[in-house]
């Protein structure tokens, strides 16, 4: 009965040093869940023989399920190359790569690889890790292996797309995102990156074109509405664009850029009001809010409301000198140029008095600086003066006269 017992422990332990060095050698996380049951197991088994504990059948089969049946199968497949924690594995390497550990994700993925094979899915996270990494060609040799295996991966065309733009090959960046929605239409990243390039090169129809097939997929992006609404501003479609960026504001009421260009077109077709009240919306946004001042001044000047665009000019000139120059060459100010010029006149003239105090106050203290540290020839040389005037300055109060 004793060398029954010692044959059992033998076994369970021959069975957990096994799956432990798989473990490290192939790391298969699923060997953890195997060795903790046998573990926890051999620990029952043994004070059960240890005091002679008698067990009911039913607990000596869970017993013998997790001392044996459980690790000699574990055994038989790892054995056998057949290792059920590669998806565990995989999973470690994706919870890497979003934690930002590229380069354990890469390390893990390659030990995966080696035990496995290389695949499509494990190529592709490799190449998003050395694209995170910026070693880029690292990332594109990785992609077109990835290419090679699935042609129809479409975010590998996507990603060597970005990695194509970085390099400034333009022409076959655009190529590789018209691959990747030729597989998937519905692709939202790959519309706005190719509407962006087409735009840059001066393809306006196509990048028009695009952006209403986009939208067509995600009508309710506000971004996709809002960039062709900007290429039909530059194609001269102001009618469309108007609608298209009053559609995006519908979607998001605070997108400033769409605001501001709506009220540009507002304040070009002559409806004052509507400008004002747009621009009104963004005067505290720090993109967009001394952009739409000036704005704002130019409509209370067309509407001869003088009082109230000096008060705004004075505003922008208060928070930014560079809109001095602006003004300054701004025809539609012309109609109110002497009060300007002469609150620039008097601006001027209130800036030299505020200098001229301020190097007065400079002058006074390098005075008082130089008393300080040096004294004056006229003061007195008596010591028990001197002494005195020291006490004052540390304690408040005179010291004694000695001579007394």
């Amino acid at each position: 009965m004793i060398i029954d017992n010692i044959i059992v422990i033998i076994v369970a332990i021959i069975l957990i040093t096994y799956l432990s060095v798989n473990y490290v050698k192939k790391y298969a996380p699923g060997n953890l869940i195997v060795i903790s049951i046998l573990a926890f197991s051999l620990g029952i088994y043994l004070p059960v023989i240890v005091f002679d504990v008698y067990l009911r059948i039913r607990y000596q089969i869970v017993l013998g399920i997790g001392m044996f049946l459980l690790p000699c199968v574990c055994a038989f497949l790892q054995y056998n190359n057949i290792n059920f924690g590669n998806k565990l594995l995989y999973k470690r390497a994706e919870n890497f790569y979003l934690n930002k550990k590229y380069s354990k994700c890469i390390t893990s993925l390659h030990k995966l690889m080696a035990s496995q094979g290389r695949n499509s899915d494990m190529l592709y996270l490799v190449s998003k890790c050395y694209y995170e990494l910026k070693e880029y060609q690292i990332a594109k040799e990785n992609l077109y292996e990835v290419i090679n295996l699935d042609e129809n991966n479409f975010k590998a065309y996507f990603l060597l797309g970005n990695i194509l733009e970085k390099e400034d090959d333009v022409d076959s960046a655009i190529d590789m995102y018209k691959k990747c929605l030729e597989i998937e239409p519905e692709y939202y990243d790959a519309y706005e990156a190719l509407g962006i390039l087409l735009a840059g090169n001066g393809d306006l129809k196509l990048a028009e074109d695009l952006y209403k097939k986009a939208i067509d997929y995600h009508a309710e992006s506000y971004e996709l509405i809002y960039n062709l609404a900007m290429i039909q501003l530059e194609l001269g479609k102001t009618e469309e664009a108007e609608k298209n960026l009053e559609f995006a504001l519908v979607i998001k009421p605070d997108i400033n850029e769409a605001i501001y260009s709506l009220g540009n077109i507002k304040l070009i077709k002559g409806k004052y009001n509507e400008a004002l009240s747009l621009y009104s919306e963004i005067i505290k946004s720090e993109t967009y809010g001394l952009k739409a001042y000036y704005k704002i001044a130019i409509i209370y000047v067309t509407r001869n409301e003088f009082d109230k665009a000096m008060g705004v000019i004075e505003h922008l000139i208060n928070e930014d000198v560079s809109y001095i120059d602006i003004i300054q060459n701004e025809f539609v100010f012309n109609a109110m140029r002497s009060r300007i010029d002469a609150f620039l006149k008097n601006r001027k003239t209130q800036d030299m008095i505020v200098e001229e105090q301020e190097k007065e106050e400079i002058d006074l203290r390098k005075k008082n600086r130089k008393n300080w540290f040096g004294r004056e020839s006229t003061q007195p040389t008596d010591e028990t003066v001197l002494y005195n005037d020291i006490d004052i300055t540390r304690t408040g109060f005179r010291a004694e006269d000695t001579k007394k």
